[in-house]
């Protein structure tokens, strides 16, 4: 091998050394940042879980005044085959047939 060669050699060396490094310190770095947003996360569900537990408390009355009037709305059922045939408001195909 010439000079030339070992030194583009070394070179190459050189670079795929740093390339190794550099993936390694990213990869480290990652998982460090990683770590950090985990345990981030964690502590703003556990604040958000705790304020909503709170507004629920102050807002209790609200809440069961709501949910105790949705409960005395009465849910309309739809109309029996033979409620739809006997009635002149309804646009079924049977709608203008008579009945006797």
């Amino acid at each position: 091998m010439t000079e030339l060669q070992k030194i583009f050699l070394l070179g190459v060396f050189v670079y795929y050394l740093g390339k190794g490094a550099l993936y390694v310190t990213l990869y480290v770095a990652l998982i460090i940042v990683e770590k950090h947003a985990r345990i981030r996360h964690k502590q703003i569900q556990m604040y958000l879980r705790k304020q909503r537990a709170e507004e629920r408390e102050r807002w209790k009355v609200a809440y069961n005044l709501y949910e105790n009037k949705k409960k005395e709305i009465p849910v309309s059922k739809p109309l029996e085959l033979s409620q739809l045939i006997n009635n002149p408001n309804s646009f079924s195909a049977y709608s203008n047939v008579r009945c006797s």
